[in-house]
């Protein structure tokens, strides 16, 4: 059928030399040749009637790449399958050879999935650090959930660290007066000393009136961070528009019946508190504990990864992190966006998260660890309530770019992690001993 030549260029890379026999092409061409006669409409001939020789010079062209489309297809599915080769990518063919009246020839690149000898993931030793709510962490909580039930009141006199400041900010070219439209904006509100705003503007504050405006000249150089401003000379016009201070409540009763009327004292709101924190903080423990099982884990096997994952993934890491920068304000054509630069920074995050995944799904297969439908199906559920988008919505999105095969090997990861956690020789935690400080020269 197929003459198959498997060779290693590497460990998780395959070279497949493929030659079809000519039989084989002139039948594939005779195929497609009947299929066009029934189907293609040309000036002259009845539909069905055209003969071949004028099928084949009409249409030699797209009759050939369809021949090779076609064949390249049938004998990588054959190879794959024939050679039990479990591909983590696409393929990529190379070295075609199509002449006339002989037989077609190339090659195929194919990345496979590495080949794990799992040693014993059993039994992996890991600190088990102690849980305590300190009564500090819960007075924090409270001054947040104080500060979070604040009013705000119109207040006199000059601005002044904690006020509240609203603004009309206005930005213009210092060489041309013509409007930055990119940095302005009205009724913006301002807690100062809680650098909320760039400090040219928010230093400018301090100390006016409501309904006073002023201008400031500032210049920023090529390496500021915000595109709108780099390399330019500018003046900022800004506007008080009011002047308000912060109305704290006070913690007592009444402000816990106003967070849930289920708590009838401030003593219930304090044990919620606590709860809460000390839920968090064991979700904290355990998550730390399985990222150090993780890095034990790998520093166990050392084996070649597929480099087209690792370049996706690299890829992936990239295109998100530029994406973020570029809503944050940075200027995305300066050095530290360059691809060279970018891939040397994130390229060993992507090897380490290619090579956790082998990992994981090795050990998911050896436990028969499975994925069921409904699993599936709560994931995607809960992405899109996140998303503000509905679960059909966002099922239809994951299915047409194939994303629903990497959810299911995600859910096998997390769950092969649960059994790594589970089955870890626990240990506590070594409490470092206090050094105290050298005494001070004249102390």
């Amino acid at each position: 059928m197929f003459e198959i030549t498997v060779e290693d260029v590497k460990p998780s890379r395959k070279k497949l030399h493929i030659e079809v026999p000519f039989e084989k092409v002139k039948k594939k061409k005779d195929e497609l040749i009947e299929r066009l006669r029934k189907t293609v409409n040309i000036r002259g001939f009845r539909k069905g009637k055209v003969p071949k020789d004028v099928i084949v010079k009409t249409y030699k062209k797209d009759i050939e790449e369809d021949v090779q489309r076609e064949l390249m297809t049938e004998a990588y599915e054959f190879a794959v399958s024939e050679h039990k080769i479990e591909a983590v990518m696409d393929p990529v063919f190379t070295g075609v050879v199509f002449e006339e009246d002989k037989p077609f020839s190339f090659d195929i690149l194919v990345d496979v999935k590495p080949v794990i000898e799992l040693k014993e993931y059993k039994g992996i030793e890991v600190e088990k650090r102690e849980i305590e709510v300190k009564d500090e962490d819960i007075e924090k909580t409270l001054k947040q959930l104080q500060e979070a039930f604040a009013t705000l009141e119109d207040i006199d006199g000059e601005a002044k660290e904690g006020d509240v400041a609203v603004l009309e900010v206005k930005t213009f070219s210092k060489e041309t007066n013509y409007p930055i439209k990119d940095f302005a904006g009205d009724n913006l509100y301002v807690e100062l000393g809680k650098k909320q705003m760039i400090e040219e503007i928010e230093k400018e504050v301090y100390g006016m009136k409501a309904g006073e405006t002023k201008k400031v000249e500032a210049s920023f150089d090529k390496d500021y961070p915000l595109r709108s401003l780099k390399g330019k000379d500018v003046i900022f016009e800004i506007s008080l528009k009011s002047l308000k201070g912060k109305k704290l409540p006070e913690i007592d009763d009444e402000l816990a019946k106003k967070i849930n009327n289920k708590f009838n004292s401030l003593e219930d709101l304090k044990n919620d508190i606590k709860e809460r924190l000390k839920e968090n903080k064991e979700k904290e423990e355990i998550d730390r504990q399985k990222e150090e099982i993780l890095n034990k884990l790998l520093e166990e096997y050392d084996f070649d990864l597929p480099e087209s994952l690792v370049n996706q993934e690299t890829n992936q890491l990239m295109g998100e992190y530029v994406q973020n920068m570029y809503y944050m304000g940075a200027d995305i054509n300066s050095d530290e966006f360059k691809p060279q630069n970018l891939r040397k920074r994130f390229e060993g995050e992507a090897k380490k998260r290619v090579k956790t995944t082998f990992l994981l799904l090795a050990i998911a297969e050896k436990e028969n660890l499975d994925v069921s439908s409904e699993e599936i199906t709560n994931a995607i559920a809960q992405e899109a309530h996140s998303k503000n988008t509905t679960f059909e919505e966002l099922y239809k999105e994951y299915k047409e770019k194939n994303i629903l095969p990497i959810i299911q090997m995600d859910i096998l990861g997390d769950k092969a992690l649960d059994v790594l956690h589970k089955n870890a020789k626990f240990v506590e935690a070594k409490k470092e001993d206090k050094q105290e400080e050298p005494e001070k020269e004249g102390e």
